[in-house]
């Protein structure tokens, strides 16, 4: 008989996807979760914040955010068994462990399994997790500025109507991932969005070796990615892209971007 799945048992190489918001990290753990064996519960944001876990202040968002109860109901744990996981935990990544095991339970998993975690935002405790989860390893998801930017202008999931705002989601994601990048070299990878959707087959047999997990060519397909549609050229006037330039310039070229020609191929260069 297999034993049911403990929070020491959920703990074998995790993989945290992190990023900004708006860089296809939805997709990539849809496109992930097809792997056997391979479980990812809704997003958690259990390291986003800052606040010291079990400190007054830290409290709220894991009790009373509408949203994560949502994602806690399409994960099968009910309010109940959270408080009870909540109340035991000392630590964040206890209260990390606890849920994904209290997950699997309830997706009726009972032998053993491996686990991620898709939560953008979760790049803001990545120096936590790295420290205090030595064995987890880190994809970290990276769009053409322009795009993610206008994502976020025009807020069909997440809505910010400052340029500058909305450029330090991506600016401050590319900043925490270069000293990751630098602390643990092994352990993070990097993908950009536009080589994910090229070629879909190609980047997930990356991201399953970056893991260790063996290639899983029959459940990926050049079909799996829509392409982009560049919602910038529509979303963004001439003005803001030149000042999303001015900001994000230099950073993006880290990753293979120039804004610049860019904005030069649709008739907005200086």
């Amino acid at each position: 008989m297999t034993a049911t799945p403990t929070p020491e048992m959920a703990d074998d190489r995790p993989l945290f996807i992190i990023g900004s918001v708006r860089s296809g990290t939805t997709l990539t753990r849809d496109l992930l979760r097809r792997v056997p064996d391979f479980i990812c519960p809704e997003e958690t944001h259990f390291f986003r914040w800052s606040e010291p876990f079990r400190t007054p202040h830290s409290w709220q968002p894991y009790r009373n955010s509408a949203l994560l109860k949502t994602h806690r109901a399409m994960d099968g744990v009910d309010e109940e068994t959270f408080a009870s996981i909540l109340a035991q935990s000392r630590t964040k990544v206890e209260l990390q462990r606890r849920y994904i095991a209290a997950f699997a339970r309830a997706k009726g998993i009972t032998g053993p399994y491996r686990w991620f975690d898709k939560t953008p935002q979760n790049i803001y405790g990545a120096a936590l997790i790295a420290q205090q989860m030595p064995k987890a390893r880190f994809l970290f998801m990276v769009r053409n500025p322009l795009n993610v930017v206008a994502s976020m202008k025009l807020g069909r999931q997440v809505k910010v109507a400052d340029l500058f705002g909305a450029c330090n989601y991506w600016l401050e994601a590319a900043a925490i991932y270069e000293t990751l990048r630098v602390a643990y070299p092994e352990r993070v990878m990097c993908l950009r969005y536009e080589d994910l959707v090229a070629d879909v087959p190609t980047a997930m047999t990356g991201i399953l070796h970056h893991m260790g997990l063996p290639t899983q060519p029959a459940l990926f397909h050049k079909r799996d990615a829509h392409g982009e549609k560049n919602l910038w050229l529509n979303a963004l006037s001439a003005e803001e892209a030149a000042q999303l330039r001015d900001q994000c310039d230099a950073v993006a070229a880290t990753f293979g971007y120039d804004l610049g020609a860019d904005l030069a191929a649709a008739g907005l260069a200086a």
